[in-house]
């Protein structure tokens, strides 16, 4: 198996190091934060861009599903949104576990958008005209 030295990189949590990685004859690249999985790791160790990453995708989907599901069926908005953005939410929430109260607070606020009246796809209180 062969490497991509494009795709390599140090990510590095103690100071920093002068030391030059070399694989297959290149020198390998330092970031600040990289992305694993799906979730953003930072050098840092916070969980602040992984969390902004999250609610930005959450955020977005809501939108799509509101413009483009046309149904009056709660079930079917129910099912949406467990489908496409709940999973989006929970992902590695294991492994950050709710890390302060502001990065709980911004991931709350997106399942509060979706269960707000007239802009969530779930259609909880959602006012019908007679």
């Amino acid at each position: 198996m062969e490497f991509n030295n494009s795709k390599c990189h140090i990510l590095r949590k103690a100071k920093p190091s002068y030391h030059n990685y070399i694989l297959h004859d290149k020198s390998l690249e330092s970031l600040d934060s990289a992305k694993y999985l799906g979730v953003t790791l930072t050098s840092d160790l916070r969980w602040n861009s992984y969390i902004a990453n999250i609610t930005h995708k959450g955020n977005r989907t809501l939108g799509l599903l509101r413009r483009n599901l046309r149904v009056d069926s709660p079930s079917i908005k129910s099912m949406a949104y467990k489908s496409l953005v709940h999973p989006v939410l929970e992902y590695f929430s294991a492994a950050w576990d709710h890390y302060t109260k502001d990065n709980t607070y911004k991931v709350e606020m997106v399942q509060r958008r979706a269960a707000r009246k007239e802009t969530m796809v779930l259609g909880v209180n959602k006012k019908k005209p007679i």
